[in-house]
C-alpha cells in the first residue's frame, strides 16, 4: 500500500548511539562448520546525529548506520532478517556476488519480506573486501536502511596497527529522513537530481516526481561534526581506512589535513598502491585506505564544498597527546594529488586468457533537463530493455551520459572490468560501481558468470527510483 506523506507516523523507540572507531565487529562466533549466524531487524528508531535535535528514522538492530558484519573468506553467513518495519523491505549485499536468490531485490530475486515476516539469507564469504548492506525497497535507504559488511582474509598480506570502518552518510534531519524533506533540488538544475518513480512502499506516495532533498547533515558512521567520535592515532602507527559511501545522493572529495594516504583497494578489488591526497567517492563506492601516521596534531578529514553544504562532513583524527589543540581543516587547491580511475591498474595481472567481448550493449545515460525521468537508451525501468547474455559470455557495456550530472552505474552479482587503452588487459581494475561523468563514454566488461535476473542501475537513488535501471539476463 502506498505511504501517505501527511499520515506518515514513526514510532519513538530510542537508538543507541554507539559508533565507536574502530567499529567492533558484530557477528556471532562461527560453528564449527564455519556458519556464522547474525540476526538483522529493519525497524523504527530515533537519533540525533549526536545534536540535541531528535528524529524518526528507519534502521537495521536500532543502530545508524546498521552494525558492522565481520566474517573472513572461509565462512558461510546466515542472516536471519526480520522486518518489523510498517513496510516490506530487503536486504541487499551491495557489491558481494551473492546466488542470485540473496540478491535482495524485491520483484527481481525475491519477494519483499512483509511487515512482521522474516527472511534467511545465507552464502559464501566471497571474495574478502569492503562491502555494504542495504535496503533495496523504493526510497528506505534514505531513511537509515544501510551498514557495512566486512569480509577478511586470513592470508591478507596486508598488516596494520588499527583497521577502521567509516560509512559516509548525507541526511535529511526530519522524521523518515531524505523522502520527508520538505526542500528539494529542482529537477533539471540539481547536482546530483532526480526524482521518485518507483512505487514500492518506503518510497515516495505522492502524485507527480519526487526530486533529491536538500541535505542538511553529513555524517560520519552516524554523527556530524563537531560530534563524530575522532580516529585516535599514536605516531608511527600504519592505519587502514575502509570508506563506504552509502550516501543516496552525494558524491565526495575527500581530503585529510597534514597528510596522503595510499589507495589499495576499489570495491573490494586489489589494486596497485597508488598515493593520494584527495579521494573522490561515489553513491555505492568502496575503497580501502592505508595511513602512515607521521604528522602529530589534531587534523580533519573534509569533504570539498560543491554547494550543498558537504564540507559540513568532517572527522577529526587526533593524535595522542594532541587532544587539547585545534584541528584544522584541509584546504583543496590545485595540484593535490588526485588519482582516477585510469591511474588505476589490477595488484596482479590477471592469470584468464582474455576473451574479446560476445554481446555488447550501448548504454546511453540521460534525463533530468527538461524531464523528472532518468532513462537508459531513452527508457525508464521497468519498461527498460532486458540484457541478455549467455552463461560463460563476456558481455561489454559502453556508458554514454548525455546528461549533465554523473552517475554511478551499479551491477549486481558480478564484478567489471574498466576498459582501460592504456593499459593491457590483464591489468584492468575489477568494479562494481562506477562514476559516469557528464558526457563522458567509458566502456566495462564482466563475465557473465552468475546466473540469473540482475539489477544494473545508477545508485544515485533518486535516479533509479526515476527509471535508470535495467535488468541484465544471465541465463
Amino acid at each position: 500500500m502506498p505511504m501517505d506523506r501527511r499520515r506518515f507516523l514513526l514510532s519513538s523507540g530510542t537508538l543507541a548511539l554507539a559508533c565507536l572507531l574502530p567499529v567492533p565487529s558484530l557477528a556471532k562466533s562461527p560453528v564449527p562448520n564455519n556458519l556464522r549466524s547474525f540476526d538483522l531487524t529493519a525497524g523504527l528508531a530515533s537519533t540525533n546525529l549526536g545534536t540535541d535535535r531528535t528524529f524518526r528514522v528507519w534502521s537495521y538492530n536500532q543502530g545508524i548506520p546498521g552494525p558492522v558484519i565481520r566474517v573472513r573468506t572461509d565462512d558461510v553467513l546466515k542472516v536471519n532478517f526480520r522486518n518489523k518495519l510498517p513496510h516490506p523491505s530487503t536486504v541487499h549485499w551491495h557489491g558481494l556476488p551473492v546466488p542470485n536468490s540473496m540478491d535482495g531485490v524485491p520483484g527481481v530475486t525475491q519477494q519483499a519480506v512483509l511487515p512482521g515476516d522474516s527472511f534467511t539469507y545465507e552464502f559464501p564469504c566471497k571474495p574478502s573486501g569492503t562491502y555494504i548492506y542495504h535496503s533495496h525497497q523504493g526510497l528506505q535507504l534514505d531513511r537509515g536502511l544501510y551498514g557495512a559488511l566486512i569480509v577478511d582474509d586470513p592470508n591478507d598480506s596486508l598488516t596494520h596497527d588499527q583497521d577502521f570502518v567509516l560509512v559516509l552518510e548525507d541526511w535529511a534531519m526530519v522524521d523518515g529522513g531524505g523522502p520527508e524533506a520538505g526542500k528539494r533540488k529542482p529537477a533539471g538544475r540539481m547536482m546530483h537530481g532526480g526524482r521518485g518513480m518507483m512505487r514500492g512502499p518506503g518510497g515516495w506516495s505522492g502524485s507527480g516526481p519526487l526530486s533529491e532533498p536538500v541535505y542538511n547533515a553529513y555524517a560520519v558512521n552516524g554523527r556530524i561534526y563537531p560530534h563524530t567520535k575522532p580516529v585516535k592515532l599514536k605516531k608511527g602507527e600504519k592505519v587502514r581506512l575502509r570508506v563506504c559511501n552509502a550516501s543516496s545522493s552525494t558524491i565526495y572529495d575527500l581530503r585529510l589535513a597534514g597528510h596522503s594516504f595510499t589507495i589499495v583497494r576499489t570495491d573490494g578489488r586489489p589494486i596497485k598502491p597508488v598515493k593520494a591526497e584527495v579521494l573522490r567517492i561515489g553513491m555505492g563506492e568502496r575503497y580501502d585506505l592505508e595511513l602512515v601516521a607521521d604528522n602529530p596534531g589534531n587534523w580533519l578529514l573534509g569533504a570539498y564544498e560543491s554547494g550543498w553544504g558537504e564540507s559540513g562532513l568532517k572527522l577529526p583524527f587526533v593524535y595522542e597527546g594532541k587532544e587539547d589543540i585545534k584541528p584544522v581543516a584541509p584546504s583543496f587547491r590545485r595540484g593535490l594529488a588526485y588519482p582516477g580511475y585510469f591511474d588505476f591498474q589490477a595488484a596482479a595481472p590477471s592469470t584468464e586468457a582474455y576473451q574479446e567481448p560476445a554481446r555488447w550493449y550501448r548504454q546511453v545515460l540521460s534525463g533530468g533537463m527538461h524531464s523528472p525521468y532518468w532513462t537508459i537508451n531513452g527508457r525508464g525501468y521497468p519498461d527498460s530493455e532486458v540484457l541478455r547474455a549467455d552463461l560463460g559470455q563476456v558481455v561489454r557495456l559502453a556508458y554514454i551520459n548525455h546528461s549533465h550530472m554523473p552517475h554511478p552505474m551499479h551491477l549486481h552479482g558480478h564484478f567489471f572490468k574498466l576498459v582501460n587503452p592504456s593499459l593491457p588487459p590483464e591489468k584492468w581494475i575489477s568494479k562494481d560501481t562506477l562514476i559516469v561523468d557528464p558526457m563522458q563514454r567509458l566502456e566495462v566488461q564482466f563475465l557473465a558468470d552468475n546466473p540469473g535476473d540482475w539489477f544494473h542501475h545508477c545508485h544515485h537513488l533518486y535516479h533509479m527510483e526515476a527509471g535508470m535501471a535495467n535488468i541484465v539476463r544471465v541465463a
